[in-house]
């Protein structure tokens, strides 16, 4: 028999039924289950205390016995109550213990000190002047103020552009220079449209910062030809392989959080699953660029209302806009969807306290109390992807997916790929965001969209 020692008739009962529900326990993990319960016992009693007096009992575990033994019993804890008294205390303890573990500071950049760290790259000459321009677009913004996502753009392809001139700023801009330049990135395998975006804001740095007031007929007249070079060409095509139906991502999503709800500990690890497995969920119903993803709150843009429904309603900050116009337009849509609603009711209910107390929708692991920003999120999808489908898809393709999909499956799907992607004309969707071949010659893919076309649409729209 596993059990060496006569145990009281209360861990015993708490022995028998992890060994019921948990029979992978080995004794060993039982026994400091059991452990854990009885010091609680001693202070307590057999009931379930407050959330103050737990959160003061947990205090001192984390006191007496130091950071990494503590938080080892409040795991240890975590079992025993969520065996006698359900899922719901057990995430009380794991949220308790997270919060008085010690962690060590994390510090999260802002939109403005990513640029000022793009700014850092250049030569020394062109990073003053470009840093007093960052902080009146901060602090003062003039007229032809820019946004910081604009502005660390045209740093970053001013630094490349540097590297090309092998750092000689007193150089004037010129048109053959340009156009040289120009050649060089396509040389590189660089695509037209790409080039023109580059040069064009190098074309800015000048006019904007380096040299205001800057204007060249032969720069403007290498920006013209690449500009009906890359209408010529179209837009790049992305990777086939990154293509993959939106529903692919929306039923994946799906079985990441039954695989976190049946799971034998709805701890942390279990937490991150379900974040991850909402995320493609979400993204694949709400087809936005990862910004506006990253910004979504359960408290203002992303509010559950009665069964469907779920309010979306986003700050014009975190769209893609003239910066003049992020102060005053939004993107405001209703979502409705049983299945997303449901299962963000059991996020918001079992799974997201055990982060922190707060509401963002993607609550970050290390830095606590605050959300995934854009980069991270982007990074998380990525790498989610990559291991539950066997492809990595960037998060901005989810908006490819769902376009490509809406075109393939659904009558007029070019207008329903409009309004799902938020854009003023259907020929957008149809020539930036339709990649048919994609998706209908993918390799791994070709008998999931042929199923996918015998069942009825349960997608998002």
């Amino acid at each position: 028999m596993a059990r060496k020692r006569k145990l009281d008739p209360e861990t015993a009962r708490l022995w028998d039924r992890l060994s019921e529900r948990h029979p992978e326990y080995p004794a060993s993990r039982k026994a400091a289950i059991v452990s854990a319960y009885r010091g609680y016992r001693e202070e307590f009693g057999s009931c379930l205390v407050s959330d103050l007096a737990l959160r003061r009992y947990l205090k001192r575990l984390f006191r007496e016995k130091g950071a990494n033994q503590g938080y080892a019993v409040a795991m240890h804890l975590r079992d025993a109550l969520r065996s006698l008294w359900g899922d719901d205390a057990g995430a009380t303890v794991t949220r308790h213990a997270r919060d008085i573990q010690p962690q060590a500071e994390v510090t999260l950049k802002s939109e403005w000190d990513a640029v000022r760290g793009a700014v850092a790259h250049l030569p020394a000459a062109w990073r003053a002047p470009f840093d007093d321009f960052v902080t009146r677009c901060e602090t003062d913004p003039p007229d032809d103020a820019l946004s910081p996502f604009t502005l660390q753009g045209m740093a970053e392809a001013l630094s490349s552009w540097a590297r090309f001139q092998r750092d000689d700023t007193s150089r004037p801009l010129t048109g053959a220079e340009l156009n040289d330049y120009a050649a060089h990135l396509a040389e590189s395998g660089v695509w037209v449209s790409a080039v023109r975006s580059a040069v064009t804001k190098i074309y800015m740095c000048y006019t904007h910062i380096i040299t205001p007031g800057f204007r060249s007929g032969a720069c403007q007249a290498v920006l013209r030809d690449l500009k009906g070079r890359a209408e010529t060409a179209g837009p790049c095509r992305k990777t086939p392989a990154q293509i993959v139906p939106a529903s692919l991502l929306y039923r994946t999503g799906q079985e990441m959080m039954a695989e976190a709800q049946s799971g034998s500990s709805h701890d942390m690890r279990a937490a991150t699953l379900y974040r991850n497995g909402l995320l493609l969920t979400v993204a694949a119903a709400l087809p936005l660029r990862r910004r506006a993803l990253a910004s979504l709150d359960l408290a203002t843009s992303f509010r559950l209302e009665e069964r469907p429904v779920i309010r979306i309603d986003i700050s014009g900050h975190y769209l893609k806009l003239r910066y003049a116009e992020k102060n005053y337009r939004r993107y405001q849509a209703q979502l409705t969807s049983p299945v997303v609603w449901d299962a963000v009711q059991v996020w918001r209910q079992r799974f997201r306290p055990i982060f922190d107390g707060g509401t963002a929708l993607w609550p970050s692991v290390r830095a606590r109390g605050e959300a995934l920003v854009a980069d991270v999120l982007g990074q998380v999808f990525g790498e989610t992807t990559a291991e539950r489908i066997g492809v990595r898809v960037p998060i901005h393709r989810i908006r490819d997916c769902a376009a490509t999909e809406c075109i393939e499956e659904l009558e007029h799907g070019a207008s329903w790929a409009q309004h799902l992607l938020n854009h003023r004309s259907a020929q957008t969707a149809t020539q930036f965001y339709d990649h048919s071949t994609g998706v209908a010659v993918s390799r791994e893919f070709g008998q999931i969209v042929a199923a996918r076309r015998s069942d009825p649409v349960d997608l998002i729209l």
